[in-house]
C-alpha cells in the first residue's frame, strides 16, 4: 500500500511502502483509474503511474483534483498508445512514462552494486547503485535479469544461507 505521510521529518523508507510526495496526472485506461506519482526523497525520472486501488493518500488524490479541475469518469477510455505518445512529444520530464531504456542502462551506466530487492505492486524490483552516480535507482528484476545478469546471481548468492549440514549427516 501506497500511503502520504503529512509529517516533515525524513523518513526512513520501509522495502515495501514508498511515500507519495504530490499527483501529477491523472489517466484511465480499460477503465482503471491511474495517478502519476511524485515520490518523496526520489528525484523526477522516478515518477511512476500506479493505478488508484493501490493508493492510500486520499489527501493528496482530493489536492489533485482541486488543483486539475478535471474530472474523467472510470468509464472514460483513453488509448494508451496515443497517450504515451502525446507524453513523450512534450518535453516535459514529469508527463512521460519510464521506459526500459530510462534505467542507468539506457544512460550507458554499469552497475556497482544491488543494493536489495524488494515487491512493487507484484513486481519484484532490484534497488540499483549505478557507478558515477550518488542515488540509488529502483529497476524491475526482469530487466536486470536480462541485462546483468552475473550481478542478479552474486545479490542472490550473497544472500544464499544453508542448513546444518552436520545436524543431517549425524541423521544417516
Amino acid at each position: 500500500m501506497v500511503k502520504h505521510h503529512d509529517n516533515s521529518e525524513d523518513e526512513e523508507l520501509d522495502e515495501a511502502e514508498f511515500i507519495v510526495e504530490k499527483i501529477l496526472d491523472r489517466k484511465v485506461v480499460n477503465g482503471e483509474v491511474y495517478y502519476y506519482l511524485k515520490w518523496k526523497g526520489f528525484d523526477d525520472t522516478e515518477n511512476t503511474w500506479e493505478p488508484e486501488m493501490n493508493l492510500d493518500c486520499p489527501e493528496l488524490i482530493a489536492d489533485y483534483h482541486k488543483r486539475s479541475k478535471k474530472s474523467l469518469e472510470p468509464n472514460e477510455s483513453i488509448d494508451s498508445n496515443k497517450r504515451m505518445t502525446q507524453e513523450t512529444a512534450t518535453n516535459d520530464p514529469s508527463k512521460k512514462i519510464k521506459r526500459a531504456n530510462d534505467y542507468g542502462y539506457g544512460r550507458g551506466l554499469e552497475i556497482e552494486k544491488i543494493l536489495g530487492a524488494t515487491d512493487v505492486y507484484g513486481e519484484l524490483m532490484f534497488l540499483i547503485k549505478w557507478q558515477s552516480t550518488d542515488k540509488p535507482e529502483l529497476v524491475p528484476a526482469r530487466i536486470a535479469n536480462i541485462r546483468s545478469p552475473q550481478q542478479v546471481i552474486r545479490f542472490y548468492e550473497d544472500r544464499l544461507t544453508w542448513a546444518n549440514t552436520e545436524d543431517n549427516a549425524s541423521e544417516k
